[in-house]
């Protein structure tokens, strides 16, 4: 009976099997042409696809998993896995993605996809690992995967709060990248009910933020936690140190204070440290020397006091050691690196450490970056810095410390290294010829030191040079041709020092120059339009935007007419106080307009006019041709260019009346001129003094003149290096040694950011108009040497800035006012007005004149008060002593102690600009 049985089934089966073979592949074929279409749908809502890796290869010629990026189960031949990372794709995704119903992996990492997600992307609930980091994905974000453990969604542009209730349906959640998008909630509760998270990264969203909750030391099985980059506050919770299995923790750059908690030494595990750019404040916890497989140990720019802790050589991983831009003192210990010879980067920079460099420092046989800079570390730069002949170490920055002493030879045994600043010290000695041995050198800064002797020839063997600056030392000799060797050079400064001889044409073989300062020397050269001439052989360089060779006074010849048609691109150039002889160029206009912001020829023996193509330069803030033989009259036309803000003319012979030339031209950004030293005549221009609109109003500038910055590339790494241009923001107006007649007019008054007014040596007739007591920010005004009659007007007591005064050899009478800064004022102030009396003079005013002094004071009370509001409004382009000082004064209400003890040394320079030569 069994065998009949099993016969019969057996029987069922043949006879059954055929049907269920092509029902089953029929299924088949229907699933897998459903993820066929999905697939195809997605290359249709690609747009460039520039490897053409889907358009050769996702053909329905061929089976959807042989397909690049394709994955498919070999049970039952659905797509399980999706990696198009990489490919350069652009596109968005579609609805029919939600079709692959088999997912478990997507990773379209590292494309140009943008847009939001479908909704029905959250149909894919066998998902477990999603990687759409570096697109441009936007939206909500994508939530409802009961089995993910993977979601990174890096460096989007997702934005607004994260939802706490997604995190419910993400219970398996195991690693969550949200970093560099823009999301701007707080942590949300629900994430910690994710017990199984091992990384969190939410780095560098900038707008999240709020109090990092104490809960965050339930999620025990942390691995990895990011943070920095946010606006995070309060103080680190001591829960941190309950996430034992915490092997990085990055808290950087947000707005953390208080104490590091103590807790922290919980952290056996740590490798990664990173609490820096917060204010973070107290001394370095002895518990962090607990933490023994600490790696990287990162706490620069916080508020960090007390001494460089000592615990630190129990650290023996330590790779990585970053504590600068702190307020960490005393000496550094001198056993503190023995224990350490894994580490790589020292910095310590930007504290009040003081003592000698450790010698024990050069024994780090694996360190590649030394930076101790911005200290108060003495004594001499030790030899045995050559020890690390066997090290890595390329970059060594020593800036800005008490170092003296020699540049030890040893040096050049240094043989991989880069970068090496020594600037800011007190080093002697000459410059070592090894240095020539640092083939690998891309970076050398020792300005501002006492260094002598000539440039060693051996510096033209750093052919991978790109940044060189020795300025202000003592080098004496000549440029050495071999200079021209370095023919990667950006910046090139060697000025304020006592080089000579001739300069050499060879830097013409520097064709990637960008900055090029030789100012301050004794160097020759004769300026021609010959190929011997070094400025002819500069046309090579092609980028260069910053040129002085200013204060050489062996520099002579004329400059040649080819600059006006060269494509340097400069934006500064200034060849000042040389011995340059012959006109302006009229194609000088023509030297990249659009770039010449600072032209300063002044100190020559040019001659001719200004020529009318710097109208052009619509860039120009600043032109000075003083002290040279032009003769022209007055450029009105210079008032068209937008940006002008300092005009020096002083000391030519400029002539005619400036008062009929000024019909179309507004000046309105003008905030220094000097046209002192000329032979104008006429009216005081009052349309000239209206248009002055920068002296009446705050007027938003840019500063890139201020300094000029040169971006070098080294290792790797984008540096920035500044070469500051000390361009004078002190407001002026100086029309001093002319031939102006007539009256002053009224306007002057409403200049009230002005600082200091020169007419003195003039002709100007009639009183001096009370509308001066208007100027709220004056520190200095010379009316000497002119004809001016009447009193001095009461309202001159509201200056209470005022430091300088000078009425000498006019035909002024009556009582000097009194009060305020004119109590502080001299005889001297006032001499040559035989008319004038009262203090303090020693002639004695008659009643009458008191009486009418007195009601002349007190009808300028009632202004008294607006004037004081007026002083005290900032005026960003002031002297920030100035503005320190009208702080004292209007809280003390006695400035006339002040002024003489503290303010002496301004009286000293503004008189240096205004007359002191005539004394």
């Amino acid at each position: 009976m069994g065998n009949v049985t099993r016969f019969i089934l057996a029987l069922m089966m043949v006879m059954l099997l055929p049907h269920f073979v092509v029902s089953f592949s029929i299924k088949t074929t229907t699933n897998i042409n459903t993820d066929q279409s999905a697939l195809l749908a997605l290359k249709a809502y690609i747009v460039s696809d520039p490897q053409k890796m889907l358009k050769t290869n996702w053909s329905t010629a061929t089976s959807v998993c042989n397909w690049i990026g394709v994955t498919c189960g070999s049970r039952h031949q659905r797509v399980i896995a999706l990696n198009l990372s990489s490919m350069l794709l652009t596109g968005t995704i579609p609805s029919q993605i939600g079709n692959l119903s088999f997912l478990t992996s997507l990773d379209l990492m590292n494309n140009s996809f943008y847009g939001s997600l479908p909704d029905q992307f959250t149909n894919l609930h066998r998902l477990k690992h999603i990687d759409l980091s570096w697109n441009n994905f936007c939206g909500e974000i994508p939530y409802s995967f009961p089995k993910l453990q993977y979601l990174s969604l890096r460096n989007n542009i997702f934005a607004g709060e994260i939802r706490s209730d997604m995190f419910e349906h993400l219970p398996r959640l195991q690693v969550l990248s949200l970093t560099l998008n823009k999301l701007s909630s707080e942590i949300p509760m629900g994430l910690f009910k994710c017990k199984e998270l091992q990384v969190i990264d939410f780095g560098y969203n900038r707008m999240m933020g709020g109090i990092l909750p104490k809960e965050i030391g339930n999620l025990t099985m942390l691995r990895i936690l990011r943070l920095g980059g946010n606006m995070f506050e309060g103080v680190i919770p001591y829960q941190i140190g309950d996430l034992l299995n915490l092997e990085e923790l990055s808290l950087c750059n947000t707005l953390l204070k208080g104490h590091i908690p103590p807790s922290i030494s919980n952290l056996t595990r740590l490798t990664i440290l990173d609490l820096s750019t917060n204010s973070l404040t107290g001394v370095i916890p002895h518990q962090i020397g607990n933490l023994l497989n600490l790696e990287e140990l990162i706490l620069y720019s916080n508020m960090l006091k007390g001494p460089l802790p000592s615990f630190i050589s129990n650290l023996t991983r330590l790779t990585t050691f970053d504590l600068s831009h702190n307020s960490l003192s005393g000496q550094i210990p001198s056993g503190l690196f023995e224990r350490l010879p894994k580490l790589q980067r020292l910095d310590l920079g930007g504290n009040k450490l003081s003592g000698k460099i450790p010698l024990g420092l050069f024994n780090c046989k694996e360190l590649q970056s030394l930076i101790l800079d911005s200290n108060r570390l003495e004594e001499i730069l030790p030899k045995e810095i050559g020890n690390l002949t066997m090290s890595m170490l390329e970059a060594l920055d020593l800036h800005n410390n008490l170092l003296k002493g020699i540049i030890p030879y040893q040096i050049g045994n240094l043989t991989r290294l880069r970068f090496l600043d020594l600037s800011n010290n007190s080093l002697t000695g000459v410059i070592p010829h090894q240095i020539g041995n640092l083939l690998n050198l891309e970076q050398l800064s020792i300005p501002s030191n006492m260094l002598e002797g000539p440039l060693p020839s051996s510096i033209g063997n750093i052919i991978r040079l790109t940044g060189l600056q020795l300025f202000n030392n003592s080098l004496t000799g000549v440029i050495p041709h071999q200079i021209g060797n370095l023919t990667c050079l950006q910046l090139l400064d060697l000025s304020s020092n006592s080089l000579t001889g001739h300069i050499p044409i060879t830097l013409g073989n520097l064709r990637y120059l960008h900055l090029l300062d030789i100012s301050d020397n004794d160097l020759s050269s004769t300026l021609s339009s010959s190929k011997s001439s070094f400025l002819s052989s500069l046309a090579n360089c092609r980028d260069l935007s910053y040129l002085s060779f200013a204060r050489n006074p062996l520099i002579s010849g004329y400059l040649p007419a080819f600059i006006g048609n060269s494509s340097i691109p400069l934006q500064y150039f200034d060849a000042s106080s040389c011995n340059i002889s012959g006109r302006i160029p009229g194609e000088i206009g023509n030297w990249n307009p659009t770039n010449l912001g600072y032209l300063c020829l002044n100190g020559n023996q040019l001659e001719g006019i200004l020529p009318l193509s710097l109208i052009n330069c619509s860039e120009l803030v600043v032109l000075n041709v003083a002290n040279n033989n032009l003769s022209d009259t007055f450029p009105h036309w210079l008032g068209m260019l937008p940006r002008l803000r300092v005009l020096i003319l002083r000391s030519n012979r400029f002539h005619g009346s400036i008062q009929d030339s000024l019909t179309n031209f507004s000046f309105s950004k003008l905030q220094m001129v000097d046209l002192s030293h000329n032979d104008f005549t006429g009216l005081l221009p009052t349309e000239f003094f209206q248009n002055l609109k920068a002296l009446k109003e705050e007027v938003g500038y840019d500063s890139e003149y201020f300094s000029y910055s040169v971006n070098l590339t080294i290792k790797g790494l984008e540096l920035e290096f500044t070469k500051t241009v000390h361009m004078p923001i002190f407001t002026c107006i100086d029309l001093s040694d002319n031939g102006f007649h007539g009256e002053i007019p009224k306007v002057v008054g409403e200049l009230r950011l002005l600082l200091a007014l020169n007419l003195s040596h003039n002709s100007l007739t009639g009183p001096i108009p009370p509308s001066f007591g208007n100027l709220a920010a004056l520190e200095s005004l010379d009316l000497s040497f002119n004809k001016l009659s009447g009193r001095i007007p009461s309202q001159l007591t509201n200056l209470t800035f005022l430091e300088v005064l000078r009425f000498w050899n006019n035909n002024l009478v009556g009582p000097i006012p009194q009060g305020k800064q004119f109590n502080t004022f001299e005889n001297d102030s006032y001499r040559g007005n035989l008319g004038l009396c009262g203090f303090p003079l020693s002639k004695e005013c008659r009643n009458d004149e008191r009486s009418q002094q007195a009601q002349d004071e007190e009808d300028n009370g009632n202004g008294i008060a607006f004037i004081w509001k007026v002083a005290m409004m900032g005026y960003g382009c002031g002297m920030v002593l100035g503005i320190s000082i009208a702080y004292i004064v209007f809280t003390t209400g006695r400035p006339w102690w002040l002024v003489r003890m503290i303010e002496r040394d301004l009286q000293n320079k503004v008189s240096s600009w205004f007359g002191k030569k005539r004394e």
